[in-house]
């Protein structure tokens, strides 16, 4: 369990102290703009959002064991389209409320280009660039 912990660690200090710059801005840009579901946890939407949110950082950290800081990392993300496909059917309560509604628009511009990031990186991978990228140690 230590071991995973680390991992998980070794992930956030990877992608806020190894990383250049732009991809560093963006991750911080992801992670402010999922995490500021913690505003709306009154809502259901932000509950998930939260909850899927755990469930890649998890995820993250099984591969990042397994692989090492490697191109898949990303496909965890992919957790995402089911929440917002959830939440299309939602959108006439959601659009009761304006601030939920900013946010949610912005979350889901956001995690969009972020899966176009991942989707590339996932190609990458397949194609068999498979090494990890980035090390901590």
């Amino acid at each position: 369990m230590m071991k995973y912990l680390t991992g998980v660690v070794e992930i956030f200090g990877i992608v806020y102290l190894r990383f250049t710059i732009l991809p560093r801005v963006w991750c911080v840009w992801l992670v402010a703009v999922n995490s500021a579901c913690i505003f709306f946890i009154q809502h259901v939407e932000a509950q998930l959002v939260l909850g899927v949110t755990l469930l890649a950082v998890l995820l993250q950290g099984v591969i990042y064991q397994r692989t090492g800081f490697t191109r898949i990392m990303g496909a965890v993300h992919l957790a995402w389209i089911p929440m917002f496909i959830w939440m299309a059917g939602r959108i006439d309560v959601i659009s009761q409320n304006k601030e939920l509604s900013v946010w949610l628009v912005i979350l889901l511009l956001t995690n969009f280009i972020s899966l176009l990031i991942d989707g590339i990186d996932m190609t990458r991978y397949v194609k068999g660039e498979r090494a990890p990228h980035y090390s901590w140690k």
